[in-house]
């Protein structure tokens, strides 16, 4: 029998599920419950990481008859089974690994059995998948139904323990695996002792602070809807904040960015916008670990910090962000609320006070779905100043020779012109349903909706159409870096790398 040790460096695996699909899980591993167990193979995306791998799981390749013995009150795979498992690394890029429950009240923790059953898998599946990972989880319940899970996934000679889950669904959950040989029972965090979260705990109950202390939350742009969105995340003690933006803070961005001061204003050079938040963080809620990058979203550095997050709010309005999150809601099972806002006049009256609040997700529409996005716009927003000249003057001689100058050259885009409080008002709704959705204490209205600030009942509009069902977004579905090629866009090799200023 072999004996398997996961390593103590830091790196560790973290597994990523929708609710929809760990329920229908549950119900195959726990059908011979209380005293039997049962298993099945399954496949799942995944990215190598700098603090360790991400798995998303894909779907469960479950057993038929004859696939596991019945007579067993163990898990015992069949040859046919294990067959079955190999060839399907040989069917795409996807990694294959196992899960399997122990009885009632039996902890999770891998016996002598396990470790055999492991060692073989992962030294079979390496080779069959050309150094794909394998996983190795392992779920049980009590006499109340409380869950509890271990697991480990093998990667390039070594095994990472999977540390958390997090399940993607109405509500968002991050589960701590079980680590130790402690006594079976749920573990549950103490309620905050302090009063600077004591009406959210009398409003929601004494648990909902810690669960937000444990919380990790990512933010792509942070000034405009960014800056109260940060603001009020620190406010509500979040457990950590990823932050992202390329920019630098100017002048214009004073009236709407809660974190920048009068001082700000003449600082040379001028901070970025992401100093500026974490400064912010800092000042409000020291406990906030807050990891932050000079950079963009496109930046594989980013990315690694990104899949970790629960959720992601979309901050930033420009095409190929938008597409970028939409990517990562679908491939990385990471769900975001992208916020937008526009204002418009006319005679120094306003006709357009629109605020706008869309959810990304597993299965659910993606902004090209949506039309929220252009290949148009993303062109103009990634490609450089030389490319863009030459478009501008190439539909110029189109036009001179009397045909449409459309085609190369659709301008440049008006600049967007917004104010602090109607950027405040969606910064602050976008962290009220985001909150609402980690402590599952409430949902948003609709998927996507936009509302006018001069209308009467808010003038509210819900966009409730389905997902396209030959959109990218629906066909690779957790599937990681193996759906590369679904990617809406990539990094630009023109553009900056990013630049980690904050990891605490």
């Amino acid at each position: 029998m072999k004996s398997i040790r996961t390593i103590q460096d830091g790196r560790e695996a973290l597994w990523r599920i929708t609710e929809a699909d760990r329920e229908n899980l549950f119900r195959l591993l726990f059908h011979r419950y209380p005293d039997n167990e049962w298993g099945t193979f399954f496949r799942f995306g995944f990215r190598r990481t700098r603090w360790g791998i991400l798995i998303t799981w894909v779907d469960a390749m479950k057993p038929e008859s004859g696939d596991l013995d019945r007579s067993s009150p163990l898990v015992e795979f069949c040859p046919a089974y294990i067959r079955r498992a190999l060839a399907a690394l040989e069917s795409d890029e996807l990694a294959v690994g196992v899960i399997h429950s122990h009885p009632q009240d039996c902890a999770p923790f891998a016996s002598r059995a396990d470790d055999d059953m492991d060692s073989y898998f992962a030294e079979e599946f390496e080779r069959f998948g050309n150094g794909r990972p394998y996983a190795s989880l392992i779920v049980s319940r009590d006499a109340n139904r409380e869950l509890s899970f271990n697991g480990r996934v093998f990667d390039r000679g070594a095994w990472l323990p999977v540390k958390n889950c997090v399940v993607v669904g109405e509500q968002l959950s991050r589960e701590k695996a079980r680590l130790g040989y402690e006594q079976f029972s749920t573990t549950r965090e103490p309620a905050a002792n302090d009063k600077t979260q004591e009406r959210l705990a009398q409003l929601l109950g004494t648990g909902t602070p810690q669960r937000l202390r444990n919380s990790v939350i990512g933010v792509v742009g942070c000034s405009g809807t960014g800056s109260p969105a940060i603001h009020l995340l620190a406010r509500a003690e979040v457990g950590e904040l990823v932050l992202v933006d390329p920019g630098h803070f100017k002048s214009s961005g004073h009236q709407r960015n809660h974190a920048s001061r009068h001082a700000d204003l003449s600082a040379n050079p001028a901070p970025t916008k992401v100093a500026l938040a974490s400064r912010l963080v800092g000042e409000v809620s020291p406990t906030t670990k807050v990891t932050g990058f000079v950079g963009d979203l496109l930046d594989e550095v980013v990315l690694d910090e990104l899949v970790r997050c629960d959720l992601i709010l979309g901050c930033t309005d420009s095409n190929y962000a938008r597409a970028a999150l939409g990517d990562m809601a679908s491939h990385y099972l990471v769900p975001v609320l992208d916020f937008a806002v526009q204002m418009r006049a006319e005679n120094g009256i306003l006709r357009e006070q629109i605020g706008e609040i869309g959810r990304y997700g597993p299965g659910l529409p993606c902004p090209w779905c949506r039309g929220r996005i252009s290949v148009e716009g993303i062109w103009y927003e990634t490609a450089t100043d030389a490319e863009r000249q030459f478009r501008a003057a190439a539909a110029v001689e189109a036009e001179q020779r009397g045909v449409d100058g459309a085609q190369y050259w659709g301008g440049a885009p008006p600049p967007e012109l917004t104010v602090g409080y109607l950027t405040t008002v969606v910064g602050a709704m976008g962290v009220g349903y985001a909150q609402n959705l980690l402590l599952g204490s409430g949902k948003l209205p609709h998927n996507r909706f936009q509302f006018d600030l001069g209308f009467s009942s808010l003038g509210v509009v819900a966009d409730e159409r389905p997902a396209r069902a030959d959109c990218a977004c629906q066909r690779s579905i957790g599937w990681g870096d193996q759906a590369r090629a679904d990617r809406s866009v990539s990094q630009p090799c023109h553009w900056t790398r990013t630049t980690i200023i904050l990891d605490d």
